[in-house]
C-alpha cells in the first residue's frame, strides 16, 4: 500500500542511523580513550559525540514512526460514514488473529477471526476494509452493491439484485 511506503523508508533510515551511529560512537570512543591515554589528545571524542548524536537521532526516528503507526492503527475505524454506490467486491478473506493465516473454511472455524473485504469503487480505486462476521456472511466475491464504510470498517453492504445489477438495489 502506498501510504505505508513513507513510514517504511523512515524506519529503514532510522535503523541505518542507529547502526552507523553506534559503530562510529563505539569505535571513536574506544579509540579516543586509547588516544587520550597514550598522547593526551582527545580529538576522536568529538567524532564519537557525532556518532552518539546520530545514534539518538535514529532512535528518535524509529520511535516516532512507531508511535505514529500505532496511533493511525488505533484510529483506523474512525471518521465520517460514507456510502459507495456500485461497489464491486474483489475479495473476501477470513484471517486467524492468532496465527495470521488465511482461513478458507471459516464457517465452522472457532474464533478469533478477522474478516476483510476488498472493494473496488466505480472510479477504479481499491481499498480493503475489515468487517463483522454478520456482514461477511452476506457477501461474496463478484457482487455489486452499496457499501457503507467508516474509516477502514465496512459497516454494511446491500447487494444489487436482478438484471442490470449496476442500477438496482435489493428489496
Amino acid at each position: 500500500m502506498p501510504r505505508y511506503e513513507g513510514m517504511t523508508a523512515l524506519v529503514m533510515l532510522g535503523l541505518a542511523l542507529i547502526v552507523i551511529g553506534g559503530l562510529v560512537a563505539a569505535t571513536c570512543t574506544l579509540g579516543g580513550i586509547a588516544n587520550f591515554a597514550r598522547w593526551g589528545d582527545s580529538s576522536l571524542m568529538f567524532v564519537a559525540t557525532l556518532g552518539y548524536i546520530t545514534l539518538v537521532a535514529g532512535m528518535l526516528i524509529v520511535g516516532g514512526v512507531s508511535i505514529y503507526g500505532l496511533w493511525k492503527h488505533r484510529k483506523r475505524f474512525e471518521g465520517p460514514q460514507r456510502t459507495i454506490e456500485n461497489a464491486y467486491i474483489i475479495a473476501c478473506t477470513a484471517v486467524n488473529k492468532q496465527t495470521g493465516e488465511t482461513v478458507y473454511y471459516w464457517h465452522n472455524y472457532p474464533d478469533p477471526l478477522a474478516y476483510y473485504v476488498r472493494l473496488q469503487e466505480p472510479n477504479g480505486k481499491q481499498n480493503e476494509y475489515e468487517t463483522a462476521r454478520e456482514v461477511f456472511e452476506t457477501i461474496a466475491e463478484g457482487l455489486r452493491g452499496e457499501a457503507v464504510c467508516q474509516g477502514q470498517w465496512l459497516c454494511s453492504f446491500q447487494v444489487y439484485r436482478g438484471e442490470g445489477t449496476h442500477d438496482r438495489k435489493a428489496s
